[in-house]
C-alpha cells in the first residue's frame, strides 16, 4: 500500500536502463493492471519490448531507454481525471516495486503497439523501469497557491494532503490545479482549467491526496469522484 515515503521517494525519471522488466516483478504488473481495468472500466494496456513509442522528435519530455509502458485508450477527453488517478495509483505502485515512471504525453502514437480501435486513441502512456537515476526533487508552487481552505479552519490532516498535491507530477510541471477544503471541513474538490490535460493532472493530485488523507486516518471524502 503505498504511503507518503512513497510520494516523497518517487520522482519523474527520463533515463533508463536498456534492461526488460521480467520475472516476479513482470507478473506482479500484470495483475496491478488487471486490477485497475477491473476496478476502473478503463481500457488499460501493458505492453512490453517497445522503446521506438519513445522516438520523437521534441526539444524537451524525452524519454530514453524505456522498454515497458503502460497506455490508456479513450473516446475522448471524458476519461480523463479517471484516467490520471488509476494512472498515479499505478505509479506509486510500481514505485514501491522499486521502479521508476514517467507520465509521457509526447510520444509516437503511431509507433506504440497499443491495440486501439476505431473512433478512439491513446490519450497519454506511462514509462516505467530501472532508471539511470531516481530522478530528483522539483520546484513546486507554494501551498497558498494551490490549496484554499473554505472552511472555518484547517485541520491538522489537510496540510499532508497539500504537501502530496505538491508533490504530483503534472504536465510541464505546471501545477495548474487548485485543492478546496470546502464550507464543511472534510470534503475535498480538486479543480482545474479543464483544457490541455489538465483534468488528468486533477486525478492524478486525486490519487496522492488519497494516500495522504488515509495515511493521516483522516475523516474525508471527495466533494466530486475521480470518474
Amino acid at each position: 500500500m503505498p504511503t507518503m515515503h512513497t510520494i516523497r521517494s518517487r520522482h519523474s525519471v527520463r533515463q533508463y536502463e536498456n534492461r526488460p522488466v521480467e520475472g516476479e516483478t513482470l507478473r506482479a504488473i500484470e495483475e496491478m493492471v488487471e486490477s485497475a481495468q477491473k476496478s476502473s472500466g478503463l481500457d488499460i494496456q501493458l505492453i512490453q519490448n517497445n522503446p521506438e513509442a519513445f522516438n520523437v522528435f521534441a526539444s524537451f519530455g524525452l524519454i530514453k531507454g524505456a522498454r515497458t509502458l503502460i497506455a490508456f485508450v479513450a473516446d475522448g477527453r471524458t476519461q480523463d481525471r479517471s484516467i490520471g488517478y488509476w494512472g498515479q495509483r499505478l505509479v506509486l505502485e510500481l514505485q514501491d516495486l522499486g521502479l521508476n515512471t514517467c507520465w509521457a504525453a509526447i510520444f509516437s502514437k503511431r509507433k506504440c503497439r497499443a491495440k486501439v480501435a476505431e473512433g478512439k486513441s491513446i490519450r497519454v502512456v506511462i514509462a516505467l523501469g530501472y532508471g539511470t537515476t531516481n530522478g530528483h526533487d522539483r520546484p513546486t508552487k507554494d501551498a497558498n497557491q494551490v490549496s484554499r481552505v473554505e472552511a472555518d479552519y484547517a485541520p491538522e490532516w489537510f496540510s499532508q494532503v497539500v504537501e502530496a498535491a505538491q508533490l504530483a507530477p503534472t504536465g510541464m510541471n505546471r501545477q495548474d490545479f487548485t485543492v478546496v477544503l470546502k464550507p464543511d471541513g472534510r470534503s475535498i474538490e480538486v479543480e482545474c482549467s479543464g483544457t490541455g490535460l489538465s483534468s488528468i493532472d486533477a486525478g492524478i493530485v486525486m490519487a496522492n491526496i488519497e494516500v495522504a488523507a488515509n495515511e493521516e486516518a483522516a475523516d474525508w471524502s471527495f466533494s466530486r469522484p475521480c470518474a
